[in-house]
């Protein structure tokens, strides 16, 4: 009976596997000689059963009704084992509309795991007569709807099809993460660290479903040191993935064998999306950044985002890669964040970056910071090149090559004063010249097409010279709104200097911690001065400065401010009587959202004091 038929089908390929089709066939076997079987398809495999001993075939169908299928050997193929691809089955079934209810079947499944496919490419080899019977099937096929892949394009699925291929454990909580967590944050980002707590070889299985999915575009991973086995299947996705776009592995432990294998992976995928590539912290060394540069170069989408920095590389790979990049012109039209910082990059011999630079380009952030970079050249070279896009420019801990010189380059000025686009400048731990802080300041301060620049200026030495720059200048730039000159070491010039900053009218947030060793307590002096302005300051560090007792006058200021929503006093040493001040304040303000005030030797009765204020 088919009852009994149907039960000893389930018993003999398990329980857990969901059977969507069950047929009687005939296997030929040596000569003429046909033996009864029953052919189960599950969503993932062929079974081909006896009447004891159950067999996972499936490389080959065919019947008398002119039908021959060839599959492929790899996991498409409905997982089958390696083994049995070098043989073909030939099977018999009862009548035509049989076999193409098998075709479809299989067909759907494979449109259900290969969704970027057709069926009909993946099976190698599908002959019907008549030729309408393809047609027909392919049509089905093509029905809008045909192929319900499931959340996040049927990840679940394709993950089970890979672990049942590989032969290792499928773990429901990877499909519980993706069905749910993912699905729900509408996510395109598969991040390798949601699921690092599992064995090397369930990451494999998991990256193996990329080469087929279509929903996610994005693999990630941080701080996670990736063993050989994942850097294989990450390079397998590399290089037969058609939705890849974004790869980031950051402090991954990779090395210079890696960029070289996946410049190779690159070159074997024409249809790579590939546009995000960030391989930072990780000694890929001059050898491997020239070999993965030379197929850069031929990338036919060029790159969007390349993040190298701390990789370990010399003016040599640099010079190699900024050679590739300006030899593609997809690159140019289409690169905007280029990061090559933490490299060592001190010297004039870097042609190729000047080069790259000076052509015209979309770059809208470019970070050189602590390369030792030439800070004056690379604004040369910009502004020889393109300044319509450029938003982000970090140059921090860089080189100023003239500092004993009086005259700074006309150029410098002219970068800051034609930038169209800038909105962030960090020059922090970079001794600048006195001309060329004044050069800068002037260069912003004259720009009509900026309004809205946060500019970084923490520990550049600035003493009292730079104070006295600062002073002749800050308070006639309308176009800073965010200005940060902690540890500059300006200790008692800061109390002029805030006089003339109290006169800006459109500085928003700003920065002085570390810059208070010897002023005492005269910065109250102008406390008000600051949190009157006609546009007033959202935000306040202090940060690190060690006032002590002193910081109470500025927090009794608090209580009557209006403007300020953070602000960060951390690092103060203001102790219990401060904790006491500062919840008075809290009491009355209303505005503040945000307070950083850890490192201040407060007890647990200080904490207890601001508590109770919060809750008042």
């Amino acid at each position: 009976p088919t009852v009994c038929v149907s039960e000893s089908v389930r018993e003999a390929v398990g329980r857990r596997v969901k059977l969507t089709l069950r047929r009687r066939v005939q296997l030929e076997v040596k000569g003429d000689k046909l033996e009864n079987r029953v052919l189960a398809l599950a969503s993932h495999r062929a079974f081909l059963l006896t009447a004891r001993v159950p067999s996972k075939v499936g490389t080959s169908f065919s019947s008398s009704s002119s039908l021959s299928l060839s599959l492929p050997p790899f996991p498409c193929s409905l997982s089958l084992p390696p083994s049995l691809y070098t043989h073909a089955n030939t099977l018999r079934l009862g009548s035509v509309e049989e076999v193409d209810e098998v075709i479809a079947h299989i067909g759907g499944c494979l449109q259900q795991i290969c969704p970027a496919s057709s069926p009909v490419k993946v099976m190698k080899k599908l002959v019907l007569k008549p030729p309408e019977r393809t047609a027909s099937l392919q049509a089905a096929w093509d029905e809008p709807g045909s192929a319900d892949l499931g959340p996040c394009g049927g990840f679940s699925l394709q993950y089970w099809c890979v672990c049942d291929h590989l032969g290792l454990p499928y773990r429901e909580e990877v499909q519980w993460d993706v069905d749910t967590i993912y699905l729900t944050q509408d996510t395109r980002e598969l991040n390798l660290q949601d699921f690092i707590h599992l064995e090397n070889r369930d990451l494999v299985a998991i990256i193996a479903a990329l080469e087929y999915n279509q929903w996610f575009t994005k693999l990630s991973t941080k701080d996670y040191k990736l063993s050989t086995d994942i850097c294989d299947q990450i390079l397998r996705v590399v290089s037969r993935s058609s939705r890849l776009e974004e790869l980031v592995l950051d402090n991954t432990g990779l090395k210079s064998d890696f960029a070289q294998k996946l410049a190779s992976a690159l070159s074997y995928n024409p249809a790579s999306t590939l546009h995000t590539l960030n391989l930072s912290n990780n000694s890929l060394e001059d050898k491997g950044v020239s070999a993965l540069s030379a197929q850069l170069a031929k990338l036919p989408m060029g790159l969007k985002h390349l993040n190298l920095s701390r990789t370990s590389m010399s003016p040599k790979g640099v010079n190699s890669l900024c050679q590739a990049l300006a030899a593609n012109p997809s690159v140019a039209a289409a690169l905007v964040h280029l990061d090559l910082s933490g490299n060592s990059l001190r010297g004039d011999d870097l042609p190729n970056l000047h080069g790259f630079l000076s052509h015209p380009n979309r770059l809208e952030t470019l970070d050189l910071s602590n390369s030792d970079c030439s800070l004056e050249q690379v604004c040369a070279s910009l502004l020889r090149g393109s300044l319509k896009h450029l938003s982000v420019f970090n140059m921090s801990k860089s080189v100023f090559s003239h500092r004993k010189c009086k005259e700074v380059s006309p150029s410098f000025k002219q970068f800051f004063s034609d930038a169209q686009a800038l909105s962030s400048v960090s020059l922090s731990g970079t001794r600048l010249p006195l001309e060329a802080l004044k050069a800068l300041l002037l260069g912003l301060g004259c720009n009509p097409n900026l309004s809205d620049v946060s500019l970084d200026l923490s520990c550049c030495e600035l003493r009292s010279g730079g104070s006295q720059i600062l002073e002749g200048c800050v308070a006639e730039i309308p176009n800073i709104s965010s200005l940060d000159i902690s540890d500059n070491g300006l200790d008692l010039d800061l109390t002029t200097l805030l006089v003339w900053l109290a006169k800006n009218r459109s500085i928003r947030h700003l920065s002085l911690g570390k810059n208070f060793n010897n002023i005492n307590n005269q910065v109250g002096q102008h406390w008000n001065s600051l949190c009157l302005l006609p546009f007033p300051l959202i935000s306040l560090s202090l940060a690190d400065s060690k006032l002590k007792t002193d910081l109470s006058i500025i927090l009794n200021a608090l209580g009557s401010n209006t403007s300020l929503t953070k602000l960060d006093i951390s690092g103060n040493s203001m102790g219990d009587m401060g904790a006491k001040m500062l919840a008075k304040a809290l009491q009355i303000n209303t505005k503040l959202r945000t307070i950083l005030w850890d490192r201040n030797n407060i007890s647990p009765q200080g904490l207890q004091d601001v508590a109770a204020a919060l809750e008042k």
